[in-house]
């Protein structure tokens, strides 16, 4: 046993007994950790805002080397999102976003790049009214620092580089071309602006994209897919997904493909 210190992010919590939460957080210097804050619901003295998703937090705690889950000595609570308190956009898309960070990285996997990008990230949530936007910006730069994002200077499958309309392929996320895309299962049709949006996502910071250049609904497009990418690719369920094409859509009815020769889609309520 030893005793370690560490900056890191919440990314989820739950209760434990009478008094306990036990928390996973993405820490700067060791990347994703579980803890135990004995006594935290019932402390007057620590703030139990500290344990909540979306905190920042500087801990001490006893790292056991062959335990899953090590015990919080002392912690300051350096930021947190707005919680509670913001509108229901803003937390859904908190509840993704950390959702998607927890379902794509390791345990004890240091990853400095991943927790710059997520602090930024939470940071630009509150500031931000395009929460869609930031979501898509956040998850292709997270997925670019693991190493698993395709090219998207032209189809995958003929080389065509002008993509007037393009989907994109649900197994690896790289975009298929009109005349390409008949036939396959992947993503409906998209405008060019939507390949547009990701690459100038790719190649400048989220404060100095035009974000009124693209619309909420191709914005959500997008989310949608890289959504079922990160599912597909990680063999995994994003719970939140559900939450935010229902609460920020307002149910909308996104189109899932149902391919055919005629290239028919067939509308599916998340």
């Amino acid at each position: 046993m030893e005793i370690q210190k560490s900056r890191g992010i919440v990314l989820s919590s739950r209760s434990v007994g009478e008094a306990d939460r036990l928390v996973r957080a993405f820490t700067r210097e060791y990347g994703k950790r579980s803890f135990v804050f004995k006594g935290i619901r019932k402390s007057k003295k620590r703030s139990a805002a500290a344990a909540e998703p979306g905190a920042l937090l500087d801990l001490v705690y006893y790292y056991h080397a062959e335990r899953d889950f090590h015990i919080v000595n002392e912690f300051t609570l350096r930021g947190q999102h707005r919680g509670p308190e913001a509108d229901l956009a803003g937390i859904l898309y908190l509840f993704l976003m950390l959702e998607v960070v927890d379902k794509t990285t390791g345990q004890n996997d240091p990853g400095r790049p991943v927790f710059d990008l997520l602090e930024a990230a939470l940071k630009a949530l509150d500031e931000t009214s395009r929460r869609g936007h930031l979501a898509v910006f956040f998850i292709l730069h997270l997925l670019r620092i693991g190493g698993i994002l395709p090219g998207f200077d032209s189809c995958k499958i003929c080389g065509k580089r002008e993509l007037e309309r393009f989907a994109l392929d649900w197994a690896d996320l790289a975009p298929v071309c009109a005349t390409c895309a008949g036939g396959r299962r992947m993503g409906r049709l998209l405008p060019r602006g939507g390949i547009e949006f990701i690459r100038t996502s790719l190649r400048t910071k989220y404060s100095s994209l035009d974000l009124d250049a693209w619309d909420d609904d191709l914005v959500l497009d997008l989310l949608f897919n890289l959504c079922l990418f990160i599912e597909g690719y990680f063999h995994t369920v994003l719970k939140s997904k559900e939450m935010v094409f229902s609460g920020i859509a307002g149910g909308k009815k996104l189109e899932l493909q149902c391919r055919d020769g005629n290239n028919l889609w067939e509308s599916q309520k998340i």
